[in-house]
């Protein structure tokens, strides 16, 4: 009898990737050189600790990001954050990069416009972004950028560090532009208060989901009334802030129904619901399928 997965592995940047830098903040590789620690967690569902790019320049493979499995396509950024469950299946060799961070590398505050293409691209309704890169001159610029990453973890001049972030910045930026739909600093995000309170409560879900399912249980954290909270996060964001908690729940809820043999009454404990019966009514009501019904269809 096969073992039952009841965990979904979380992995820590040092043990992911061999050139990892000293203190663990960043980490920039070709696919190739990655060593066996990467490849052997690849077909398995896992988390990382820390944000990840992945930009398959050629060679075929299926991506699974949450629930949804992408092919692989010439070219194809994947922006994958904190948490986020995927798994990799390699068909035919397959050539790339992998570039890896902590937040401590990105910016020094959430209310800088480089959060919000930050943001744009890893904190964003999916989850998650898939771009296509189609543009030929976007193209050589995003791959000296990455080369130059290279170069600075390898040599290690004074200051690389600081080099290093530079470059995932403007690389960050350059990939925005090729999104589907662009990443821009909207008119709303001059509002620093307003844009400073969003990512805090956004930051606050990721910490208490399991905890605090209403808005009245943020807002009182973040000492405002529910009502101010749900039009800050409607104008921010398009949905209101009931809807980003219940998006996070069920997100973790599908994770572990499609990842793990947990039943769906383990899983609603997991998350915090005192009742299994008003879990899977919850569950059922915001995406028209019982737990065991995601299930089944998710693993046809």
């Amino acid at each position: 009898m096969a073992e039952k997965r009841d965990q979904i592995e979380v992995l820590s940047l040092p043990a992911y990737a061999q050139n990892a830098h000293e203190n663990a903040e960043f980490s920039v590789s070709s696919l190739c050189n990655l060593g066996c620690n990467f490849f052997e967690h690849q077909n398995a569902p896992h988390r990382h600790n820390f944000y990840t790019i992945y930009w398959i320049k050629k060679g075929q493979l299926t991506h699974t990001i949450d629930t949804v499995t992408h092919v692989v396509k010439k070219n194809t950024l994947f922006f994958l954050a904190p948490g986020q469950v995927h798994q990799m299946k390699f068909s035919e060799k397959v050539d790339g990069y992998m570039i890896a961070f902590h937040d401590s590398l990105m910016c020094p505050s959430d209310k800088s416009d480089m959060a919000a293409v930050r943001n744009g691209l890893f904190v964003n309704d999916r989850f998650s972004s898939v771009i296509q890169i189609s543009n030929e001159e976007d193209e050589k610029e995003l791959d000296w950028m990455v080369k130059r990453m290279i170069q600075e973890v390898d040599e290690r001049r004074p200051n690389y560090a600081v080099a290093f972030q530079n470059l995932l910045q403007y690389f960050l930026i350059v990939a925005s532009r090729s999104a589907v739909r662009p990443v821009e600093v909207v008119p709303e995000y001059q509002s620093k208060h307003n844009s400073a309170l969003f990512m805090n409560f956004k930051t606050l879900i990721e910490e208490r989901y399991r905890q605090l399912k209403n808005v009245s249980d943020y807002a009182a954290l973040l000492h405002i009334k529910p009502v101010l909270l749900n039009e800050i996060s409607k104008q921010l964001s398009g949905i209101t802030a009931g809807e980003h908690i219940r998006n996070r729940v069920i997100l973790e809820a599908q994770r572990y129904l499609y990842n793990t043999d947990l039943t769906a009454k383990e899983i609603a404990y997991k998350l915090g619901f005192e009742d299994p019966h008003y879990f899977s009514r919850f569950f059922k009501k915001y995406t028209n399928q019982s737990p065991s019904e995601f299930k089944e269809l998710a693993r046809v």
